[in-house]
């Protein structure tokens, strides 16, 4: 039942509820009235923007929407690589929407509004000796954009970061506040702690956390090939793992990571983080654009800048977080742990295939190897089983555009054969019908939708296109140029 609020929204004559939004909308003759991803790959303009400070402006949006019949999208800050973030009608940026409001550090957990972003959160739970239990590669997003795409880590015995939600404050399509968790309405809570933004807009997200701790971290290369044989080895050796894969220089570059007691010790390769790898590298890429046979050597100068084996020790969201660099293309998929040797391997064979074709495809960044633990959140790709996440990537220097449809194509083929499933914040084209047989409760989302929007406010492109199977093309929202 809507509450007596809502009853009160619906008295307020609509001019005067336009009068209410115009401080917290943006000007249409504003440059920030159109938006694109940070991956400057995906754009849109919606019909209007609004950027609420509160949750009674978030409420006076929704009460808009319904009178109008439009549909609203909720943003954090835009870091998907896809349209997943893109609307032509009403679009709500949560970045306002940041603050802490509860701090336990004896039951370990914290309430903060969904728009803050996990840059400014790691600051605010150091102010409690608290960190966060597992961070994925970047900071940038919001921690209601990472919630709702079971965005990840690594560590083959930590879930996805979904996973230490304890509770959601969600404003539902009719304009009722709801609180949900695993004890309470418990199908809204499993479907919006992976719910693509489609269940209601998250106000609040109670989080689990711990004591702050530092990491102490190896890095190491070995070739592909032992790596691959002493693979379970190496992933269940440290609390935290991941690896990224050079193809073309057949080495891996290792990095474990542990809790410590150790004194803070930075390290870093000097040569990656100045001159030669930032600066000269992106210039080489722009090269690579047109010399596409430069790429093999650029992918093997990169390899030989990490080469050397490393030993730090830092703060935990600092060794977790890597320098993402430039603006990209990126696309990664979860493949069921038993079938990562398998899947690298056929990779590799293609990737080799690729580099013997004179006009073959010449990849020129690393391979992204992360793993996590089981889960029993409906659509996560990590839903009832050990994972491995493989990504790849390929810049775009100065902005510039550069080949990847052949490259993602093909990648997507072969981890689909072994039963990869994608990360939901990155661009991929599966439908409702192979989504419903990737995903066992995938028809219970669907139903929790249906019953918490069944108008759809909450549906933009992305989510017709994926969850309810409408014929909108995947370069909706694409630039022509790419």
């Amino acid at each position: 039942m809507p509450s007596q609020r809502t009853a009160q929204l619906s008295d307020i004559p609509l001019q005067n509820l336009y009068s209410l939004l115009e401080p917290i909308t943006i000007p249409a003759s504003s440059p920030r009235a159109k938006f694109s991803n940070w991956g400057q790959t995906y754009y849109c303009t919606p019909l209007a923007i609004f950027e609420p400070e509160n949750e009674f402006q978030c409420q006076l949006i929704l009460e808009l929407a319904r009178r109008e019949g439009r549909r609203v999208r909720p943003v954090g800050v835009g870091h998907s690589p896809s349209d997943l973030a893109c609307t032509k009608e009403f679009m709500l940026q949560t970045r306002k929407l940041n603050r802490m409001l509860e701090v336990n550090a004896e039951k370990r957990y914290v309430v903060v509004q969904g728009g803050v972003t996990l840059q400014d959160l790691h600051a605010e739970l150091a102010k409690y000796n608290l960190a966060m239990i597992n961070v994925g590669s970047i900071s940038e997003q919001s921690l209601a954009g990472v919630v709702t795409t079971a965005t990840h880590g690594s560590g083959i015995e930590y879930g996805v970061m979904s996973t230490h939600v304890l509770a959601l404050t969600l404003l539902l399509a009719d304009g009722s506040r709801v609180t949900c968790s695993r004890n309470e309405r418990s199908d809204l809570f499993i479907a919006s702690i992976c719910g693509l933004g489609c269940t209601g807009l998250i106000m609040n997200i109670q989080l689990a956390v711990e004591p702050a701790f530092l990491l102490k971290e190896v890095q190491d290369s070995l070739p592909f090939e032992e790596v691959m044989q002493r693979l379970d080895e190496f992933v269940y050796s440290s609390e935290h793992v991941r690896f990224w894969w050079f193809p073309t220089a057949d080495s891996v570059r290792m990095s474990f990571c542990d809790r410590s007691q150790e004194p803070r010790n930075p390290a870093g390769s000097w040569w990656w983080h100045t001159l030669l790898g930032y600066h000269l590298v992106q210039l080489l890429l722009f090269i690579g654009r047109y010399i596409l046979g430069l790429n093999t050597w650029i992918a093997n100068f990169a390899c030989w800048l990490v080469s050397g084996r490393t030993v730090g020790v830092d703060d935990s969201h600092v060794i977790f977080n890597v320098d993402c660099r430039y603006p990209q293309h990126t696309t990664e998929w979860a493949v069921p742990y038993h079938n990562a040797r398998s899947c690298l391997r056929e990779l590799k064979a293609w990737l080799a295939q690729e580099q013997q074709d004179p006009h073959g495809l010449r990849p020129h960044f690393p391979v992204e190897i992360r793993f996590s633990a089981p889960d029993d959140i409906w659509l996560s790709p990590s839903y009832g089983q050990k994972t491995c996440w493989i990504g790849i990537v390929q810049y775009k220097p100065y902005g510039f555009n550069v080949p990847y449809r052949k490259l993602f194509s093909g990648y997507e083929k072969i981890v689909a054969r072994h039963q990869g499933r994608p990360h939901w914040a990155k661009a991929h084209e599966l439908t409702p019908e192979i989504l419903s047989k990737t995903y066992p409760r995938f028809d219970d989302f669907v139903r929790v939708i249906n019953t918490v929007d069944p108008r759809g406010m909450f549906r933009n492109e992305y989510i017709q296109r994926h969850i309810f199977g409408r014929p909108v093309d995947t370069r909706f929202y694409k630039s022509r140029k790419e």
